[in-house]
């Protein structure tokens, strides 16, 4: 699944001034999804493979899972 700029990454913002990926409307919308993720954690994520991955690793599922719960949420999503 490629995500756009303009849906809940916002990537070319984190490479102009390091800042992360996540957007911020987008970590609090996926806190209420994921409550075992913290604020923190998410703030932190800069693509959708590392979101896969703290959700994976957060909730003892295999890759497949996180990958299909993940892109699941981000249907749809432009935040």
């Amino acid at each position: 699944m490629c995500l756009s700029k303009s849906s809940m990454f916002d990537l070319e913002h984190y490479q102009d001034h390091d800042r992360p990926g996540l957007k911020p409307h987008a970590t609090q919308v996926a806190h209420a999804t994921w409550l075992r993720l913290t604020t923190a954690e998410l703030s932190g994520v800069r693509t959708t493979s590392e979101l896969i991955a703290r959700v994976e690793e957060r909730y003892s599922l295999f890759r497949e899972q996180a990958t299909r719960d993940v892109e699941f949420w981000a249907l749809g999503k432009q935040l």
